[in-house]
């Protein structure tokens, strides 16, 4: 797995600021999910001191969470609302309703893909930055 620049969120004082993801495709995004399974999305928690923008998709037999990077097309689902402060837990393979984020240009990562240690993490492309917060 490679992350790209941006991924962790942080930037050195001369380097460019990171790009932000479009909040308004991801909330569509969700609610034409939500509309594919008879569910409700409830409001957008946009990315304050996280690094992700969240919505809760909830149809009678299921809640999910997904979770869109603040500045990557990435989506991730879990089980389980974030807490704030907290690491996130609880993810679970994109379902095949998630297949709609990828039609509109964000990649949903499988589980394997999010557990991966860092030891097997190709981060070439960071800035220095973001390498020195990793380390930290």
């Amino acid at each position: 797995m490679r992350l790209e620049r941006g991924a962790t969120g942080f930037r050195g004082s001369g380097d460019e600021p990171a790009p932000e993801t479009d909040v308004t495709l991801f909330r569509s995004a969700c609610w034409e999910a939500a509309r594919g399974m008879g569910g409700r999305v409830s409001e957008v928690a946009c990315a304050g001191a996280s690094s992700f923008h969240s919505v809760t998709i909830t149809t009678r037999m299921e809640a999910a969470v997904v979770v869109c990077h603040a500045h990557l097309p990435i989506i991730a689902i879990t089980s389980a609302p974030p807490v704030a402060g907290r690491p996130l837990s609880g993810f679970v393979d994109p379902p095949p309703w998630a297949a709609g984020f990828e039609v509109v240009g964000f990649r949903c990562l499988p589980v394997e893909q999010l557990n991966t240690p860092m030891s097997r993490v190709d981060v070439t492309e960071l800035a220095e930055a973001e390498l020195v917060q990793i380390r930290y």
